[in-house]
């Protein structure tokens, strides 16, 4: 079995390398999510010639605002952007360091060199207790996959992507 050393070694290698986005051409096939306020679509990411880890665009179609999750998984989540109203406190340590404020308000970043550290190992996935405010000028759905796709290495969609949000009408 693999180190947490190795594990973690393997996971940023991963983060690095170039991804592609597969099914990002059809029109996407909502499932219910964690809650019964969000719906979830997973596409699948190939690096290198092989499946490894999903993309996870996760929609609150009762939701009057712009409000989404993109979050890349592999047995559970490695980062995560929030585009949401939510707030939610940082770690202790990582706000005593400098690395993230004390509370995040509003959208935000949890990245996987800001997480890494919470790793444990290879039965339990890594918890994102740290996030960033997200302060790009992108305000749409598309700028702010392309933005989040840019920052983890996923290759650029091109114009004519299907990926979108629910419909405000949606039932799962």
């Amino acid at each position: 079995m693999a180190t947490r050393e190795q594990m973690l070694a393997a996971i940023t290698a991963y983060m690095a390398a170039h991804k592609r986005i597969l099914g990002y051409d059809s029109t996407p096939t909502w499932a219910q999510g964690f809650s019964p306020h969000e719906v979830v679509m997973k596409y699948p990411l190939e690096v290198g010639g092989e499946l490894i880890g999903q993309l996870w665009v996760i929609g609150f179609p009762r939701s009057e605002d712009l409000k989404f999750r993109l979050q890349i998984v592999m047995d559970g989540p490695i980062c995560r952007l929030d585009y949401t109203d939510e707030t939610h406190p940082n770690s202790i340590t990582g706000y005593t360091n400098g690395w993230v404020p004390m509370v995040v308000v509003g959208p935000h970043y949890h990245s996987w060199p800001i997480n890494q550290r919470f790793f444990r190992g290879v039965t339990k996935p890594p918890k994102l207790h740290d996030a960033l405010p997200y302060m790009q000028p992108g305000r749409t759905f598309d700028a702010i996959l392309r933005w989040f796709c840019t920052d983890t290495n996923i290759d650029s969609l091109p114009g004519s992507h299907l990926m979108g949000l629910p419909g405000p009408g949606l039932l799962i």
